[in-house]
C-alpha cells in the first residue's frame, strides 16, 4: 500500500509540475488537466487517510496527511477564485506546490 501511495502522490506532483510549466508558457489551460491533477490528488489523500485511520500508528504518515490537507485547501481556494480564461496567481501556485512537496517529503520520511 505504501508504494501505491507514493505512486499516486508522485503522479500528482508530476501533473502539477506539468500544469505549472504549461501555464507559464500558454496561460489558461482549460479544465481537463487541472481536473485530472485534482482527482488524482484527492484519490491519494483519501487513500492516505484510510491508511492513517485504519493502519498502525505512524507519526510521519499522520503528519503527511494533515500537511496534504493544506495544498488541498489551497487548490480548492484557487478553484473557487478562478476567473474564466485567466491563469491563477503564481504566488498561490507556488505556495500550493511548496506545501505539497513538503508533505510528500514528510510522507517519504515515513517510509
Amino acid at each position: 500500500m505504501n508504494l501505491v501511495l507514493v505512486g499516486f502522490f508522485a503522479t500528482t506532483i508530476a501533473l502539477g509540475a506539468s500544469l505549472a510549466w504549461l501555464g507559464t508558457k500558454r496561460g489558461h489551460l482549460g479544465w481537463p488537466l487541472p481536473a485530472l491533477h485534482g482527482g488524482v490528488a484527492m484519490a491519494a489523500i483519501t487513500l492516505l487517510g484510510y491508511r492513517v485511520f485504519t493502519g498502525p500508528e505512524n507519526l510521519w504518515f499522520n503528519s503527511a496527511f494533515f500537511l496534504f490537507l493544506l495544498p488541498a485547501i489551497g487548490g480548492g481556494f484557487m478553484l473557487a477564485v478562478h476567473r474564466r480564461n485567466e491563469a491563477p496567481f503564481l504566488g498561490l501556485v507556488a505556495l500550493h506546490a511548496l506545501t505539497g512537496v513538503l508533505a510528500f517529503l514528510v510522507l517519504m520520511g515515513g517510509m
